[in-house]
This record gives C-alpha cells, sequence and structure tokens, in this order.
C-alpha cells in the first residue's frame, strides 16, 4: 500500500480539482484532453532536459578532472534539484515555442 499512497495522493487532489472546475465552468471532454497532452509534452520535455544536463555535467566533470584544474564529484550531476530545473527549463521551453507558433 505504501508503494501506491502518493499515486492515490495525486489522483484524489487531481479529481478534487476537476470537480471544482467543473462547478465553476463546465468544460468540454477537448479541453481536459488538451492539456493533458500538454502535461506529457512538458514531461518529455524534461526528460529530454535534464538528460542534456547531466550529459553535460559528466562532461564537464571529466573534463575538469584531465585538465587538473579542480576535482568534481560526478553525483553533483545527479542531484533532484536538477529535475526541478529540468522541469522550469522544459516549461520555459514549452511556453516560448507556443508563443513562436501562435505569432505565425
Amino acid at each position: 500500500m505504501e508503494a501506491y499512497f502518493v499515486l492515490v495522493l495525486v489522483a484524489l487532489t487531481s479529481l478534487g480539482a476537476g470537480l471544482l472546475e467543473a462547478r465553476r465552468q463546465p468544460r468540454s471532454f477537448v479541453s481536459l484532453r488538451a492539456a493533458a497532452a500538454r502535461a506529457l509534452e512538458a514531461a518529455g520535455l524534461t526528460i529530454v532536459f535534464f538528460l542534456a544536463n547531466v550529459a553535460t555535467g559528466a562532461l564537464l566533470t571529466m573534463a575538469a578532472r584531465a585538465s587538473k584544474v579542480t576535482f568534481i564529484s560526478i553525483y553533483l550531476s545527479t542531484d533532484v534539484t536538477l529535475i526541478v530545473l529540468s522541469l522550469l527549463q522544459a516549461l520555459v521551453y514549452q511556453r516560448w515555442r507556443e508563443g513562436r507558433l501562435e505569432a505565425r
């Protein structure tokens, strides 16, 4: 049961938000579907940015070690903060790209 706790928590809060929004203003299933698609796109972009950040961090770490400038731990590239920052990168990139497409 402990493994599902977070999923149940997120499902309940999502359901609650959906019910509140449905009472405020009825929306079509199409808009919810579009929002879910954008969320999945943001998740995919987050993974791409995270992998790019980890790879860049590993390259910088190896370059610093090879040049004997300083010792940098490779584990710094896998910090949890990097996931949050990768999410922010993804969201900014997604909005920037949408703005360019809307300007056309």
